[in-house]
């Protein structure tokens, strides 16, 4: 029992064994072969006027401390027994802790809230500890060796949760959903657990041209009877008496790629990178959950070239498919407080006084919401009376004497329409070795499309703005450290307009690889002589917006019939590694951005409700070019510094 509780220990610390043991632990097991090793990063960050460029929000400022630790153990099976390695596994445990904040690093999913038929604000719930969670976990086979082939291309499968990405990764990166943009798809800047999924990978010729086929579930919505049985469909045009969601649920990717090597020899070397994807995703919410579909396509072609002095590369890619908005009956059951009292209430049905009808169910004013609803559906009856009642009770102690009128309200109805997919995106950068292996110049130029929010309107219509998925691209020779980078600044949209709004007022924001033209220069300094390695590269990046929004008045708070200017502004960063170790570094990354003509086009223009009560505080008097509330064009500055320990 004791020698027991000794291995019992010892398996516990085994981690912490291995960290203070060597800087890498390999173990030989005969058909098992097995190393550990991970990083530590400890950083601090700081930013100002990271999110609206506004000095005078005292607000938009942010500081914190974390540290981020990865744990990682690989195995290699069957090299004792077979010769060569025949499978290969690896798991990936990741801790991040916000220093002071524990409960700011993981959070449950969003969760809506139900009181009697009123369905409430979605909330969340904090998990205060920092916990490890599975980052990547996979098995990869070696195919050839399981099938008994007897050829020397090599072919595998993957199995698990492990990262892949097509190109730079801009078409599809490896950062697992977790916030959503207005067209419904999805981006992170920090890629905390890979998505699940499957690949098989080969040689058609060795060591000429490659292929990859891959697989992964985004979102499944099937997996339980609960999930399958959930009335979340009741407001689709002719899905009253069928509310439930359905089988089959299921938002996968499928893609594809070669990989040609065209040369490797005394000129350099030369790879191309066709692909193509696809993205099935059966629910996205534009108002309501599930309320919209769609099919995303992307096709590719990627390639780099690398010489004794010069290199380069691209990417280059074209959406096509389509997302199908469902006809749908905004009307649903809501709380509201009504002179002191809670009552539920019809949120788009409403009387000769423009109050909300009440929700009593099996009443006689439901009966003819509900029928009225089952009978017809389209816009069509959008601000039209449906009846008329007795009485309808308002407060316990009182009814409106009747007759009532049952009003439409002017947005009840959306009917159906179709958005086709027509983005594109090119980027390529270039890089020269100006003085032996020690300074290096880049450049970089690119361009992905914009267009306006495709849900204004009730139409079919064609949308031109670039797609990307999962996209986490901030430069490869030249570097962004804030737009593309930590700072992620909102770029709005055009504002809501019209009978038939999207899900708000106001201007929806794009901060991911769309709409967005730019180019930029930098250098790389790596001198060969010092005792202590060094890494400093400074970048200069200048950024435009591919489509055009109006121009905003600070004093009459409204658009102007104007376009504002494309430019975005001017970025200046420096990233700097310096290695007290061959494994331990201490890392910096600062920059400034500079803002354009844009921001001074639309300054003071509100993003949400608390921006617009901001700017309804000020009188027209009080509003001033040197005092303006919510986004303005104030220089912003970031500042992240850190270490980080292999092992």
């Amino acid at each position: 029992m004791k020698n027991l509780n000794v291995i019992v220990l010892l398996v516990s610390f085994f981690p912490s064994l291995f960290v203070y043991a060597a800087p890498r632990i390999s173990a030989d097991f005969g058909d098992i072969i097995c190393d550990f090793s991970g990083t530590y990063k400890p950083e601090t960050f700081y930013a100002k006027n990271v999110k609206l460029l506004n000095n005078n929000n005292v607000n938009d400022r942010l500081w914190w401390a974390r540290h981020t630790l990865d744990l990682k153990t690989h195995l290699l099976y069957g090299k004792e027994t077979y010769c060569v390695p025949v499978a290969e596994f690896q798991f990936t445990l990741r801790s991040r802790g916000m220093w002071g904040n524990p409960e700011g690093v993981i959070k449950s999913t969003s969760s809506e809230t139900k009181l009697l038929d009123a369905v409430g604000q979605p909330h969340t719930h904090a998990i205060p500890h920092y916990l490890f969670w599975m980052r990547e976990a996979w098995l990869d086979i070696n195919m050839s060796q399981a099938l008994g082939l007897n050829i020397n291309n090599s072919h595998r499968f993957k199995l698990g949760v492990f990262p892949f990405q097509l190109g730079r990764g801009i078409s599809l990166g490896d950062a697992y959903a977790v916030a959503p943009e207005y067209l419904g798809f999805y981006t992170e800047t920090v890629v905390d657990q890979y998505a699940c999924g499957a690949l098989l990978e080969g040689d058609i010729i060795l060591k000429k041209l490659h292929y990859d086929m891959y697989a992964a579930i985004l979102q499944n919505k099937c997996g339980n009877f609960n999930d399958v049985a959930q009335k979340i469909r009741g407001q689709e045009y002719g899905r009253l008496d069928n509310p439930q969601r359905g089988f089959g649920k299921v938002n996968f990717i499928i893609a594809s790629r070669l990989k040609w090597h065209a040369f490797d020899n005394a000129l350099g070397k030369l790879t191309f990178e066709p692909y193509a994807l696809l993205n099935h995703v059966p629910e996205q919410k534009i108002e309501f959950v599930a309320d919209a579909s769609a099919k995303l396509g992307t096709f590719g072609l990627a390639g780099e070239y690398f010489g004794e002095r010069w290199e380069f590369g691209f990417d280059t890619a074209l959406n096509i498919g389509k997302q199908r908005v469902s006809g749908w009956d905004r009307n649903q059951v809501i709380g509201i407080n009504r002179e002191g009292y809670a009552a539920l209430v019809n949120s788009h049905v409403v009387d000769q006084n423009n109050n909300n009808i009440p929700f009593v169910g099996g009443s006689a004013a439901q009966r003819i919401i509900r029928n009225e609803n089952k009978a017809q559906q389209d816009e069509s009856l959008n601000g039209k009376t449906i009846g008329q009642v007795d009485a309808v009770g308002f407060l316990p102690t009182a009814k409106l004497p009747g007759p009532v009128s049952l009003i439409n309200k002017a947005d009840r109805y959306r009917n159906p329409y179709s958005n086709k997919f027509e983005g594109y995106m090119f980027v390529a950068d270039a890089a020269c070795w100006l003085y032996k292996k020690e300074l290096q110049m880049g450049v970089t130029a690119g361009i992905s499309s914009g267009d306006d929010n495709p849900n204004l309107d009730t139409k079919d219509q064609q949308y031109g703005g670039f797609i990307p998925l999962q996209e986490i691209y901030s430069g490869k020779r030249v570097q962004s450290a804030y737009l593309l980078g930590s700072g992620k600044i909102g770029r709005p949209l055009s504002v809501p307009q019209g009978a038939q709004p999207a899900s708000s007022k106001f201007a929806k924001t794009v901060s991911n690889f769309s709409n967005l033209v730019f180019w930029g220069t930098g250098l790389k300094w790596e001198p060969s002589n010092w005792k202590r390695k060094l890494s400093v590269r400074p970048n200069a990046l200048m950024y435009w917006e591919d489509f055009k929004i109006n121009k905003f008045d600070v004093k009459t708070k409204k658009e102007l019939n104007e376009k504002a200017s494309t430019y975005l502004g001017s970025e200046i960063n420096v990233f700097i590694d310096y290695f007290f170790f061959r494994d331990i570094k201490i890392f910096c990354v600062s920059s400034v951005f500079i803002p354009g003509t844009h921001f001074t086009d639309i300054k003071g223009r509100p993003l949400d409700r608390d921006q617009e009560l901001e700017l309804e505080a000020y009188d027209v008097t009080g509003i001033t070019g040197e005092r303006v509330p919510n986004i303005s064009d104030n220089v912003a500055y970031t500042f992240n510094m850190g270490l980080e320990f292999k092992f």
